[in-house]
């Protein structure tokens, strides 16, 4: 059995086009050393010389003529066989994704499949959890992508993490948590919160989001007399209590406004908080940032600019 390269097929049909092989290592972006070495290997394996190499240039062989006919024909059929195949991959979106327990995400995502719903044939997986599992997810499970949130006194530990486990990053955002309310709160009216304003109200929190690496989140009204809590294991239970309950609330980070009124709730800033947090994307270094990856990052960052700006008005 020959052994003959698809590559070095598509080298001589592309020197036998241009009849050159200067012309033909600037169309395939090779070096003209590297397109003549492949050709001496591939002539040596053949037994025979493809192409003459004269002052008029580089001309096909009686014998080389033959092989071209057949290589010629196997080159298109794969090139036809790639073309399909992207075809079929522009109409199928397989995405798996693993993100923490945040609103302004969720809404992104949304955003982003709207762009993708016309596709024929869509396939994803949205896990919601926390960040050991989203780096777990993206090192064993196939996903192919995720976000983490650690707060800032965690950078370089985290980073540090993520370097050895060959994981590559994006940032999104550093933000502070907002108390988010009922607009039917005693709360919803201030312009800041301060922990002794919560005495007397219940906290909502994620039941199931600690962490093994990253630490809980610890505000200043995180204090040894924590009054009352209620833990979630559903996201969306906390817009029903928040909405139905006025005297609970919870640590966020910061909604769209489109949200906030759907669910007439409020968000207020509390200048107290003990740590910013930091939102990042991450990635295995083996998967380029590309296609939908990409495309999904650009819309986060856009729904965190909107975000912003309506804060500051």
């Amino acid at each position: 059995m020959l052994d003959i390269s698809v590559k070095q097929m598509k080298y001589a049909v592309e020197i036998a086009h241009c009849g050159s092989i200067n012309q033909a290592s600037q169309n395939l972006y090779v070096t003209q050393s590297s397109l003549s070495k492949a050709m001496k290997e591939l002539e040596n394996v053949l037994g025979y010389a493809v192409f003459q190499r004269g002052p008029a240039g580089t001309t096909v062989t009686e014998e080389g003529r033959e092989f071209l006919q057949t290589a010629e024909e196997i080159v298109y059929k794969l090139e036809r066989l790639e073309r399909q195949t992207r075809l079929r991959n522009e109409q199928r979106a397989s995405i798996n994704i693993s993100i923490p327990r945040a609103t302004y995400i969720t809404y992104a995502f949304t955003e982003f499949f709207k762009q993708i719903q016309d596709m024929e044939q869509i396939q994803i997986n949205f896990s919601e959890t926390n960040s050991r599992e989203a780096v777990e997810n993206i090192l064993y499970h196939g996903f192919h992508f995720g976000i983490i949130r650690y707060p800032d006194v965690l950078e370089e530990n985290t980073i540090q993490t993520l370097q050895q486990k060959k994981l590559l990053f994006r940032r999104i955002w550093t933000f502070d948590y907002m108390l988010l309310v009922s607009q039917k709160s005693e709360l919803a009216a201030r312009r800041e919160i301060h922990p002794g304003d919560l005495k007397g109200y219940t906290e909502l929190l994620h039941g199931d989001a600690s962490d093994t690496y990253l630490p809980e989140r610890t505000e200043a009204s995180d204090e040894a007399q924590q009054r009352k809590r209620i833990y979630l294991y559903e996201r969306g239970s906390q817009f029903d209590f928040l909405s139905n309950v006025p005297t609970t609330y919870m640590w966020v980070s910061p909604l769209p406004e489109a949200v906030l009124k759907q669910h007439e709730l409020v968000q207020i800033p509390c200048p107290d908080n003990r740590y910013r947090y930091n939102d990042v994307l991450i990635y295995h270094e083996d998967i380029p940032f590309t296609g939908y990856v990409e495309q999904f990052y650009h819309i986060l960052l856009q729904t965190k600019n909107e975000i912003e700006k309506a804060m500051i008005r």
